[in-house]
């Protein structure tokens, strides 16, 4: 009997910037009823002089231990997992001045047959891309689409809005304090074959949507280490001096005979 499993790969440029502050990490999680289910967390970390590197490491670390130890619902698992990332980032905080301010964006997601449940704060996106179409499935919690509903409105024009000082202006993230925004969301679905899930910090945003777009139908069956590669590379190519880190977590699923 056939089964949907997923399978992941992940790949990061440093881009223009003097560290490297994201981290993610993907795995297997033990099957349930016969069920498999794969467990993929990104954080994009801030704070600058590596600060930034450090809380990334300590949330993701703090956030895929304390989901392996939890149980119950879904939804429960994450929102603990995310209690205890913030949780670590306060106390590293707290114990060495050197990182102290440090915080990141965080997106944790589990994805089984038929089900995807996730938990994000920040900007870094998950998308969907599924019958052609790319569909950006969590919240942003920058300042981007506040200033997008003032556009809507007519009070703000296109172009200031295009070099508005605040645009990429975080209002949530993981920093050891109350976290003001989450995203804590389920949603069914019965992935197609060319179907695929992109976790990336926003690096991946120096590439617009339609270019993202075109690599993923390009690569329909690729493996997901090309699929990664490819999106990486392509920011990789744009070579703008001020690049931002990039990392990409590329979860397509596969049909596996049990």
């Amino acid at each position: 009997m056939a089964k949907q499993i997923w399978l992941a790969a992940s790949k990061s440029i440093q881009g223009g910037r003097d560290y490297q502050e994201d981290e993610c990490t993907f795995s297997a999680l033990p099957e349930r009823d016969g069920e498999a289910a794969i467990l993929a967390v990104l954080a994009d970390g801030m704070g600058g002089h590596a600060s930034g590197a450090v809380a990334s490491g300590v949330a993701t670390q703090s956030f895929v231990e304390s989901f392996m130890a939890g149980e119950g619902e879904m939804a429960e698992r994450l929102r603990q997992s995310l209690i205890a990332a913030n949780d670590a980032v306060a106390a590293r905080s707290e114990n060495d001045p050197d990182v102290t301010g440090m915080g990141c964006t965080m997106v944790g997601l589990v994805a089984r047959a038929g089900q995807l449940d996730w938990i994000s704060v920040g900007d870094s996106p998950l998308w969907l891309y599924s019958a052609g179409a790319l569909q950006r499935l969590n919240e942003d919690h920058s300042m981007m689409p506040v200033l997008q509903a003032r556009v809507s409105r007519g009070e703000l024009t296109a172009s200031a809005l295009s070099s508005h000082p605040s645009r990429n202006a975080l209002r949530s993230a993981v920093v050891g304090e109350d976290i003001p925004l989450v995203d804590l969301a389920t949603m069914p679905l019965q992935a197609g074959a060319d179907d695929v899930l992109v976790l990336a910090s926003d690096g991946l945003c120096s590439l617009t949507d339609e270019q993202i777009a075109a690599i993923l139908h390009q690569s329909a069956g690729a493996d997901a280490q090309t699929i990664a590669d490819r999106l990486v590379g392509a920011v990789d190519r744009l070579g703008l001096p001020d690049q931002d880190n990039t990392t990409v977590v590329v979860l397509p699923p596969q049909r596996s005979q049990r």
